[in-house]
């Protein structure tokens, strides 16, 4: 492998490795499970909206190993985002990337984790826009868009 490939792949390696602790594994009942980003320390965590219902008994997959139980604590169904909030957990929180650093043809790394570990893909950034309208009505101030689903 070139010095150029092995120093990217060293880098996503330790890109994975440092966001790992931040994703998380959503389990809400009779769905399957999905993904959320540790968003503080003190316990709260962005998911889809679509994978939560409010009398759902849910359940959140720690790095660590370790199962806890979330409360639905906020939720807005025209943009897809739901806020958990978990307690007496050791949480590491995601440090946000600086939206004006990044370009379209950026590489990006989507993590997920539908199980005990995490998974990682590889992708580009294929636009940035200002101000987006989503199906549902929900309004966004800016976004990002990849080619990973």
């Amino acid at each position: 492998m070139s010095d150029i490939l092995q120093q990217l792949s060293v880098g996503m390696a330790g890109a994975v490795e440092t966001a790992g602790p931040s994703v998380v594994r959503v389990e809400a009942r009779r769905r399957l499970p999905a993904t959320g980003i540790v968003w503080s320390a003190d316990g709260l965590i962005v998911t889809a909206n679509h994978i939560v219902r409010r009398d759902d008994k849910i359940k959140v997959g720690l790095a660590d190993g370790n199962t806890v139980e979330a409360e639905l604590v906020g939720r807005d169904p025209t943009t897809d985002l739901a806020v958990l909030r978990v307690k007496d957990a050791a949480l590491t929180p995601l440090k946000p990337a600086d939206l004006d650093k990044v370009a379209v043809g950026n590489l990006v790394l989507a993590l997920g984790r539908p199980g005990r570990t995490v998974q990682a893909t590889l992708g580009i950034v294929s636009a940035l826009g200002d101000q987006w309208r989503t199906p549902h009505g929900g309004e966004l101030d800016r976004y990002l868009q990849t080619d990973v689903v």
